[in-house]
């Protein structure tokens, strides 16, 4: 069997990628599911720590926000240190965020009146530094505020999720 002809249009690219990401680019942690069927899939073997993630429900009804809910709940709950979760709605139901693992000793709750005020706290606690993880419910996320909201995550490492409500 011959050997492979290089590539080099895919070699140029792979250059200029590593250009713009920078040398010195620190490697992210990783949060793996622990499910290999899963975990294969995703690069480095996980969710990156000190990135934005979006969550989304199958539908608009309360069976799949709860769903989104929860699966995000136990995603923040396997990080280390305090969860801040904001929303504009008060329909968040501590017993279930316990049984998928996220203690209410550990998460901070805040109450937005506009999403443009949960955008605002949002990109906020990812600059923080002592935060494990940041989730934020949302109706609409820009491609402007999803960068801004990137940017802040890596400055801190903390997982930042987004779910669209």
């Amino acid at each position: 069997m011959p050997a492979p002809e290089p590539r080099p249009a895919l070699e140029a690219l792979r250059a200029q990628v590593s250009r713009l990401e920078g040398q010195g680019r620190r490697r992210r942690g990783v949060l793996p599911f622990g499910v290999p069927e899963i975990d294969g899939r995703l690069p480095d073997g996980g969710l990156a720590l000190g990135a934005l993630h979006e969550v989304a429900g199958g539908g608009h009804d309360a069976l799949n926000a709860a769903a989104s809910g929860l699966f995000s709940a136990g995603i923040a709950a396997r990080t280390r240190g305090k969860v801040l979760w904001i929303a504009t709605r008060q329909d968040l139901y501590a017993p279930a965020l316990q049984q998928v693992g996220l203690s209410a000793r550990r998460t901070i709750y805040v109450a937005a009146s506009s999403d443009v005020d949960v955008l605002a706290c949002f990109e906020e606690a990812l600059r923080h530094q002592g935060l494990g993880a940041v989730v934020a419910e949302v109706a609409r996320l820009s491609m402007t505020a999803s960068r801004r909201l990137q940017l802040a995550a890596e400055t801190s490492g903390a997982l930042g999720i987004a779910i669209r409500r």
